[in-house]
């Protein structure tokens, strides 16, 4: 079987047999997942794609064969990958070249998902993309870097609640204390670590500043410590 040499030759193949599919992100409505799916039923000719795709730097999955068909796939899901393999093919698109800009677009932040979600749907009343009928309907009125720091601030937030619950050490009157000893008297953290025989030595480092930089505060959570000195 010849090989694939050119991104000519691969978005050909992707304009009849590939497809752009995409998801909301653990089920939160603030970014949309993008995949390019290859599909055959030669398993060569779609070791043939992963090969050239790997040799350009483009990272795939193994090639898996469909559940209950008679086929194989191979899926383009990383990040960079899936916005360098459009990047490559679109000069050479035809059918789908509407629809992998959008998706572009969406992964420049350009458009938002529900923008991308639009121009996918009138490609299907076109007849150019498969209608794929969804349980749940999408619903992301963000570009994807906003939705990216939505999901971002969620985590964090939630990620100090916990160090706040189950990790504090400190507390506020303490950590106020110490640092005021120590910024504006001079106290020394060998004699902070006297003074305040209930905590570690490492734990005091962090009210200061050293140490990881933060340490965690009862009623307040994770606490980002700055060394003034």
């Amino acid at each position: 079987m010849p090989v694939y040499e050119t991104w000519q030759q691969v978005a050909g193949y992707f304009d009849g047999d590939g497809t752009i599919s995409f998801s909301d992100t653990t089920n939160q409505p603030f970014k949309l997942s993008l995949s390019l799916i290859f599909v055959d039923q030669s398993r060569d000719q779609i070791e043939n794609i992963r090969r050239f795709l790997n040799s350009s730097g483009i990272r795939t999955s193994n090639v898996l064969k469909v559940s209950g068909a008679n086929a194989y796939i191979v899926a383009v899901s990383e990040f960079s990958s899936v916005r360098e393999a459009l990047r490559k093919m679109i000069p050479f698109l035809c059918k789908k070249e509407k629809e992998a800009r959008a998706a572009l677009a969406y992964y420049n932040g350009e458009i938002t998902g529900n923008e991308l979600n639009s121009i996918f749907q009138a490609e299907v009343e076109a007849g150019r993309r498969e209608r794929k009928p969804r349980k749940i309907p999408i619903d992301v009125p963000y570009r994807r870097p906003d939705g990216d720091a939505i999901m971002k601030k969620i985590r964090n937030d939630r990620l100090r609640d916990a160090f706040g619950r189950y990790r504090a050490k400190v507390t506020p009157e303490d950590y106020e204390a110490i640092r005021m000893r120590h910024f504006k008297e001079g106290a020394r953290l060998r004699d902070l670590v006297k003074e305040y025989p209930q905590y570690a030595r490492e734990t005091i480092r962090r009210v200061l500043g050293g140490g990881r930089g933060y340490v965690g505060v009862k009623g307040v959570g994770r606490v980002d410590s700055t060394d003034s000195r």
